[in-house]
């Protein structure tokens, strides 16, 4: 599926097994993940984890891989975008801000969710500026004496 963009072409496509190893590598090599000491076979596992309610994508910026994406649909009103990872050299373009606009355009919800890991201000700050607010403070979620922050951002739409 491409996604128009006035600076760089960009589209989603679904995970590929020739992606899973190299992009487990890199996620592990990125906070938070490195923080929390993730494995590639962590990462491996979630990416091919059978799950209908979750659509795992991966994002191509001019024919190169950028990052990736998991959205769980349907998640409480609203679909929870449990990954949205995008790699060195294609941050702070505008790309993370179009991928927001297109999982809102894509589902229509009431409400958009996202997890945080309460350390990682940069994403914060860019959650924040998307229009994200905290709901929630979630201790011990993913590791014993680490905390999650429950981001939602309402949209207001009805189906």
């Amino acid at each position: 599926m491409k996604i128009p963009d006035d600076q760089e072409e960009f589209s989603l496509s679904p995970l590929r097994m020739e992606y899973l190893g190299p992009l487990s590598m890199i996620l592990c090599s990125m906070d938070p993940w490195l923080t929390m000491e993730y494995t590639p076979e962590a990462f491996e596992s979630y990416l091919l984890h059978g799950d209908p309610g979750l659509a795992r994508q991966v994002i191509m910026i001019s024919g190169q891989v950028a990052g990736v994406l998991s959205v769980r649909n349907p998640w409480l009103f609203g679909p929870l975008i449990e990954l949205l990872a995008l790699f060195d050299g294609f941050r702070s373009k505008g790309t993370g801000a179009r991928i927001i606009q297109w999982v809102g355009n894509r589902y229509k919800p009431e409400n958009l969710w996202v997890t945080v890991a309460s350390f990682n201000r940069g994403a914060r700050k860019f959650y924040e500026r998307e229009g994200f607010e905290k709901t929630a403070l979630l201790d011990d979620l993913i590791k014993p004496g680490w905390s999650e922050m429950l981001l939602r951002k309402k949209i207001g739409r009805r189906r």
